[in-house]
């Protein structure tokens, strides 16, 4: 009998003897196991070959997460208004002039002025509030400017408003 032949015989010892205890309780197939393990070893030294050192599972990184603090929110409704830029610099003008900008939104169509200044009142929402859905009635607005240099100036500050905030406007 040569080594193939003696290696087949280990091999199908160990095959019968997992088939054998397998069907046993757990700590029967603990115990074949361990029993391969030790024919597996005594294989790999008959062949020559080098024992493989036993190395301990690698230890996950450890990663640490960011304590974010999140302040409560007040509730009342100026804290809910949108951020406004400041203008004047002082901060009850700013306050009273982003007041009457918010309230005068909803109305500025029901109003007669000229369209020049309801294009101001327009830009003026728009550079406090960047107010992406005042871009169609300013527009209008400065359309109608009889001036050309007005109007001229008044569509380049869309443009470049529209520009400045990355606004893709739907195709007509």
């Amino acid at each position: 009998m040569d080594k193939s032949d003696a290696a087949q015989d280990e091999l199908q010892q160990a095959i019968n003897n997992i088939t054998n205890g397998a069907s046993g309780a757990v700590g029967g197939a603990t115990d074949v196991a361990a029993a391969i393990e030790s024919q597996l070893a005594g294989n790999a030294a008959a062949a020559g070959a080098l024992p493989v050192p036993e190395f301990p599972a690698p230890e996950a990184p450890k990663i640490e997460e960011p304590q974010i603090e999140i302040a409560a929110a007040p509730l009342d409704a100026q804290a809910a208004a949108p951020a406004t830029k400041a203008i004047y610099g002082d901060p009850d003008l700013d306050k009273v002039r982003s007041n009457a900008l918010s309230d005068i939104r909803p109305v500025l169509e029901k109003i007669e002025i000229s369209p020049e200044k309801k294009f101001i009142v327009y830009r003026d929402i728009i550079d406090v509030f960047d107010d992406k859905a005042c871009f169609e009635p300013a527009y209008a607005a400065a359309t109608k400017i009889a001036d050309d240099k007005e109007r001229a100036e008044a569509l380049l500050y869309i443009i470049e408003k529209i520009d400045a905030l990355g606004i893709q406007m739907p195709q007509q």
